[in-house]
């Protein structure tokens, strides 16, 4: 059996191709569908269409490659948007049905991705929410979905370093006191380009990412480099996707600040994520 999952993200459309539960290969599509959305509360109707077409291109890849089922499932954009049901009735008109996955939900899903062995503690970046969930191979026992993410702070904040680390400490202080647990694993976009940027990837390596040993001193590093760069410079970068050249340093604030409050100097990043994790789901493994 071929799979096919879209992750409809708050700033990235995302598909993956499995075979056998087994990933075949991901790509992904930068359409920022969350930008505005703090200020607003609404999605912005360009960003929209544009995610609806991304989202329709990767379903007509999915049918090419003869994926026997295809998923597709949104996260906090979505989910907190007061227009929701506009973007919904978009892919809808397109004869695409999108699973809009709960907050209580989200956290579940990248944890079932990434899950090694041992009790570990998922840490999942995104552009508009981030989730921390604890569990050992007997499930989760803590979980917790914040509104905050990449693009959330660049609205808010652009790159006053300032305001985000205020903006940030303010967020994850509802947390509150998580389980212990031995490994921090880290997925999504903000984790996996820090450690592109540190190796200098011209292209991207997913083989070199999972795994990887990502230092707090190094994100800190690497945050006040960028942040000290003109946005022209930050597009030359290797490893740096054009499209998280402005939103980068305020990732890089919220990553180093969630080590510091989970009191790591080092996580390790996966490239098994909540796509894997949604598929198990389904799949009910």
């Amino acid at each position: 059996m071929k799979y096919a999952v879209i992750d409809v993200g708050s700033n990235s459309v995302r598909l993956m191709v499995s075979e056998e539960l087994k990933t075949k290969y991901k790509k992904i599509n930068t359409t920022r569908l969350a930008m505005g959305l703090s200020l607003t509360g609404q999605l912005d109707s360009g960003r929209m269409l544009a995610t609806a077409n991304a989202i329709e291109e990767y379903v007509k890849e999915a049918k090419f490659e003869q994926c026997d089922r295809i998923f597709v499932f949104a996260t906090e954009a979505v989910r907190s948007a007061d227009n929701k049901d506009e973007f919904i009735k978009l892919l809808s008109d397109k004869g695409i049905c999108i699973d809009v996955v709960a907050s209580q939900d989200e956290a579940r899903l990248g944890f079932t991705g990434a899950y090694t062995d041992g009790v570990c503690c998922v840490l999942d970046i995104g552009g508009a929410s981030t989730e921390l969930a604890v569990g050992d191979n007997n499930g989760l026992i803590y979980a917790k979905s914040l509104p905050i993410g990449l693009v959330r702070i660049y609205d808010r904040c652009k790159e006053n370093l300032q305001a985000v680390d205020e903006y940030v400490a303010s967020v994850i202080r509802e947390y509150g006191e998580l389980p212990k647990f031995d490994n921090l694993l880290a997925i999504g976009g903000t984790a996996s380009t820090f450690v592109a940027i540190k190796e200098k990837m011209k292209t991207y390596n997913s083989q070199i990412v999972d795994g990887y040993v990502l230092t707090k001193a190094v994100v800190d590093e690497l945050t006040e480099q960028i942040h000290a760069m003109k946005i022209q410079d930050r597009l030359l970068l290797a490893g740096l996707e054009p499209k998280r050249a402005d939103v980068i340093v305020g990732g890089g604030r919220l990553l180093s600040a969630i080590m510091s409050m989970l009191g790591r100097d080092y996580l390790i990043v996966r490239e098994s994520d909540n796509q894997e994790g949604y598929l198990k789901c389904k799949m009910g493994i």
